[in-house]
């Protein structure tokens, strides 16, 4: 599910309620669940990381100049994660459908 759309307040992140997605504090207890202790903010960071890996590859595929700030900004870009959230969903669909072929 992708996050919920986010916005920057002055002393931190606030996440916003939205219809649909997670939030980071529900990541971070999952994966703390999973044996990975992990609060908030780490959750937020790992998250943007891997996005703005996403960015980088999209922007280098398809020749679209944009500097590091541009990539941060789309990296944050909640439609930009509702997107790759629905890739992956694609192609984690299609991996079952070949394994249990």
């Amino acid at each position: 599910m992708p996050l919920r759309r986010g916005m920057r307040v002055d002393r931190g992140y606030a996440t916003v309620a939205g219809d649909e997605g997670v939030n980071y504090r529900e990541i971070a207890d999952t994966m703390t669940e999973l044996g990975f202790i992990m609060n908030h903010s780490s959750a937020r960071n790992y998250v943007i990381r891997v996005m703005r890996k996403f960015a980088e590859a999209l922007v280098e595929e398809e020749d679209v100049d944009a500097d590091e700030t541009r990539i941060d900004e789309i990296a944050k870009d909640p439609s930009f994660q509702r997107g790759i959230a629905d890739l992956l969903q694609v192609i984690e669909v299609q991996r079952r459908a070949q394994r249990d072929t």
